[in-house]
Parts: structure tokens; sequence; C-alpha cells
């Protein structure tokens, strides 16, 4: 106390406060200054999530100068010179229905944007607000509809094989995704699970090669197949998705296991905020500014992305080992970039 006034310190800052996940996300194939994109996910998770930038199959998914976001997807590349693998995405469309994703980009301001490895957030320029948080298997994801407009969530298969069942009355979606660039064959498939908390107005399936789309079809299989789902206007929707490489059956017992005790997306927040500083802080960092911690943490945090989790729940809810493999030798690459530049 100072002549009667009670001082009060500042909360300390934790460690994933301190890290900025757009940092390295300023890159060209000219010239790299970092070649990473903003990861939502824990630390040596088996999905990583993030909005998209680039184009269906660009190894660069999102670069800061790029203008608009395309898509928000499951990701697994540890650098833009790698290719991805078991890739989808949402969008999330006002007005009316598009699903081919160069018209579907929309416009969007960094100042509008916040970017966690514990939560990722955006409000695009037409006023759709999207976030999500990580668990390690899958993803806690909202989507806020401006008022007056209609709203539309967009699920695009991406660059290979896909399948899609819509199941109304349950509010889900489940199918699969098998995609890799440069490799056509022997690829594993992505079982995933998507549980939405509001009812569906209408849906359908499409495919993104023609962006043909079959109103009322609840079923598809095949290249770049996709579905739409339609909420009521100004909607508020919150969907809880997990994916998994054994069947569509453990991709349900997964969501339910990381998923099922959390309400809304801002316990699955604080959740993965919880896990990146327990993770974080093994590591106590004294002395320097606090730019320096910052460089410090967001590296920490680029180093404890891969090599990716090989193991899953069973319907026991014990863990097991699924036959995976990751190319992850561009982590160290990656530290030495983000220590010498920012975003």
């Amino acid at each position: 106390m100072q002549h009667g006034i009670i001082v009060l310190n500042a909360k300390e800052k934790d460690p994933v406060d301190y890290i900025n996940t757009l940092q390295g996300t300023n890159s060209k194939h000219e010239l790299t200054r970092g070649n990473t994109y903003p990861t939502t996910a824990l630390p040596f998770g088996m999905h990583t999530w993030t909005p998209q930038t680039g184009k269906n199959g660009d190894g660069w998914k999102y670069q800061y100068f790029k203008k608009t976001i395309r898509g928000f997807q499951q990701a697994h590349q540890c650098s833009s010179w790698t290719t991805d693998y078991c890739v989808y995405s949402f969008m999330p469309v006002t007005g009316k229905l598009i699903v081919n994703e160069d018209e579907r980009a929309t416009a969007f301001s960094h100042d509008n944007e916040v970017a966690k490895p514990n939560y990722y957030k955006v409000k695009l320029d037409n006023g759709i607000v999207t976030e999500m948080a990580p668990t390690e298997r899958g993803a806690h994801l909202r989507f806020s509809f401006p008022k007056g407009g209609s709203s539309y969530l967009v699920l695009d298969g991406y660059t290979g094989l896909s399948q899609i069942k819509i199941l109304p009355n349950e509010m889900k979606i489940t199918g699969y995704v098998s995609n890799n660039k440069n490799n056509k064959s022997n690829l594993i498939k992505s079982y995933f699970e998507i549980v939405f908390d509001k009812p569906f107005k209408s849906y359908g399936i499409w495919e993104n090669r023609k962006n043909t789309i079959q109103d009322n079809q609840l079923e598809g299989e095949g290249e770049g197949i996709g579905a739409y789902i339609k909420f009521k206007d100004e909607e508020k929707v919150q969907a809880k998705v997990a994916s998994s490489y054994i069947s569509q059956e453990q991709a349900g017992v997964t969501l339910n296991a990381e998923l099922g005790k959390f309400k809304n997306l801002d316990d699955t927040k604080a959740a993965a905020a919880k896990v990146w500083n327990d993770h974080l802080g093994r590591i106590l960092v004294e002395g320097g500014t606090e730019e320096e911690k910052a460089t410090f943490y967001s590296c920490f945090f680029r180093a404890s992305l891969f090599s990716s989790s090989v193991s899953t729940f069973n319907q026991y809810s014990t863990k097991m080992v699924v036959p995976h493999f990751c190319c992850c030798g561009f982590c160290i690459i990656k530290i030495f970039e983000l220590s010498q530049f920012g975003i």
C-alpha cells in the first residue's frame, strides 16, 4: 500500500500468451521467412487446424500478404516445401450459396484476427466470425453469421478422394478424405465425424472439380466430394470435429473422448491453453525483453508440433498405436528461420 492506495501487480503473462502463430507466415516461394501457417493445435497433435488463403493443394496454405480466406482446414504439413495429406476444410458463407473455392474466398483484415496455439479467431469483412480451438485429434469450431444474412457452411473435400454422409436427424456429417499431391496410390484415409449444435434447414452434396451441386442429396463419394449445410439465418453454430485413421466408428469414439466434456468452444479453448502452458512452462525464461521472450516461446511452440501423435482411443478409452509416418525434418529449419524473422 502506498499513500493509502493499494497497488496490484499486473498478472504475469502465461507462456502461451507470448506466442503469435502468424510469425513466419509472410513467406513466398521466392523468399522464405519461415514458411509457416497459423497453426492451431496441441503439442504433437495428430491434426492441426489453420485458415487457408492458398488454393487447394498449394503448399503455401496461408500467406500474410494475401487478402482473402477461402477455408479453415485440417492439416498436417510441416513446411510449405512438403506436401500435406488427409486435408478437408470448412468455409462459412452468407448471402447466396457459393461453393467454388475462388468465388467463396472472402476479404479479411489482420486487425480482426487472433492467432494463438489454443485459439484462432477472425472476423471476415462480410461479418462472419470463425473461431477454432484444438484437441489432440480434433477441433471445436464456432461460426457466427451476421444479422440479416443467410447461414451456409461448405465442407470442401480437397484434392483427392472423399466420402460424405449427411445425417440431418443427428445434426451430423461423417465421411473420409484421402489425398496427397505427390502420392496417388496407397493413401491412408482420415475418417471424420462432425457434430453440430443447431439443426439443418437444408443440405446437399457438391464436387469441387466442376462445382456442381446436388440439393437434398445425403451421400456422395469420389474425387473432391463435399457437402453444404444451411442453418437458420443469423445463426451461431458450433461444430465438434474428430478424425481417425482407423475407421468411421473410431472417429466417433474419439470425438466423444476428446470433446464430449466440453459444452462450448470457450471450454475447449481454456483446456488447450492449460495444455500449452504446462508444456511450455517446462522452461522458465528469465531476463531478456518481452520481444525476446515472444521469439523464444514462439520457436518452442513450433518445435512442439511434430512429429505427430500416432495413438488414438479405442472403445474402452485406452490408447493404441496405428501405423503413421510424418516428414518432420523441417522443424529444426523452422526454429532457425523464425528466430531471424518476424511476420
